[in-house]
């Protein structure tokens, strides 16, 4: 049997982030252009046989969280500083059910957002990185998760 190396990412959601786990929420792709997180639509059903609400907007947020863990651990790696990571606010807008497997993406910010966020983070020892997550099915997006995270020492 093939070997299968489960992201650091995704364990670290795992043991820090019981509700992860619950879900059971695997990380499909980390790459350079975005991070996308899946959960098994058995776990996180309601009573209509649909995607749990609930579970779309945690997955989403959860997926921006995801992105901005990535980006403070390669600072951490080279700093050897430890970090917060909250959610500050977050909007959600549902636009259709999910009947299948849960899949949130969150894109990557901008070089440019990245660098100003680092600016406040080396200046003021916290910053706010804003991000937005969907949920896709089919193609289409379900949910639209606009979340501000904050860092702090």
């Amino acid at each position: 049997m093939k070997s299968v190396k489960v992201p650091a990412l995704e364990m670290f959601m795992h043991e820090a982030i019981p509700l992860a786990k619950a879900m059971g929420v695997g990380v499909e792709v980390s790459d350079e252009q975005a991070l996308v997180l899946t959960a098994p639509k058995e776990q996180n059903r309601n009573s209509l046989n649909t995607a749990f609400g609930g579970s779309l907007v945690s997955l989403a947020t959860l997926a921006g969280y995801g992105v901005v863990w990535e980006l403070m651990r390669n600072e951490t790696e080279r700093e050897k500083v430890e970090w917060r990571i909250v959610i500050k606010e977050s909007r959600a807008a549902y636009r259709r059910p999910v009947i299948g497997d849960l899949r949130a993406i969150c894109e990557r910010p901008a070089k440019a957002a990245i660098e100003e966020f680092k600016a406040s983070l080396a200046r003021y020892g916290k910053a706010k990185l804003k991000l937005k997550a969907r949920v896709i099915e089919g193609g289409e997006t379900a949910v639209e998760v606009n979340a501000a995270y904050v860092v702090s020492r």
